[in-house]
């Protein structure tokens, strides 16, 4: 009897050691791990406090957290999508260009990855469209989940760059409208009351955001 006993126990315990641990829990770990990396290549700053992750979307993460420098701390965060950083951004002084230390116009600037290239592939497909005839009246090839995933990301990008830092938008509801998608969304801040939402995002055919617009209440 003490021998089946063992068995079964042991069976149990080797079972839940071959369990692949939560994907959402590896997700979220590794897009910590990412963000830390990122910026400590960029800034040379390694100090991390306080660091969070916070689920925004199909496998996107928004990190937060902050920098132990000099006896101070200072904010960073990261936008982590599908395992790639999206945009990183850093508030504080670091040890990088040190040739620039007297310019500190782009302290606390969200840096968007490659969507310098983005733009200029979405304005050639909008040019191209226009050529060919094909631009007006042509359905968007991409699902709405993905519309609606770019189009948060525009979103956030622009309020943190043109209203706060620390803004974090929640789309609540969303429909197309052409080449449109319209709808609300509630932006939560670390030092303000919370607001809603109305915004746009125009898409090319080829369902690239070509433009964006918001209106906060």
């Amino acid at each position: 009897m003490t021998f089946k006993f063992s068995n079964s126990l042991a069976a149990a315990v080797i079972t839940v050691l071959l369990l692949p641990l939560p994907a959402m829990a590896s997700e979220e770990d590794r897009a910590i791990q990412l963000c830390e990396s990122k910026i400590r290549d960029e800034y040379g700053v390694s100090n991390f406090r306080h660091v969070s992750s916070e689920r925004e979307g199909n496998h996107k993460y928004m990190v937060h957290g902050k920098v132990r420098y000099d006896d101070h701390k200072y904010n960073f965060s990261c936008k982590v999508k599908h395992g790639n950083i999206k945009s990183y951004a850093y508030n504080g002084p670091h040890k990088r260009h040190r040739d620039n230390d007297d310019d500190d116009s782009n302290v606390g600037a969200v840096v968007a990855v490659g969507a310098g290239l983005a733009i200029l592939a979405a304005i050639a497909a909008s040019q191209s469209d226009a050529a060919d005839g094909t631009g007006k009246g042509s359905t968007l090839s991409v699902s709405k989940s993905v519309l609606e995933d770019d189009c948060h990301e525009t979103l956030q990008y622009r309020i943190r760059d043109e209203h706060d830092y620390t803004a974090r938008v929640n789309i609540r509801d969303s429909r197309i409208d052409g080449h449109d998608l319209v709808g609300s969304a509630r932006v939560k801040y670390d030092r303000e009351d919370p607001q809603h939402a109305t915004y746009t995002c125009h898409f090319d055919s080829r369902g690239r955001v070509m433009d964006s617009s918001y209106y906060l209440f």
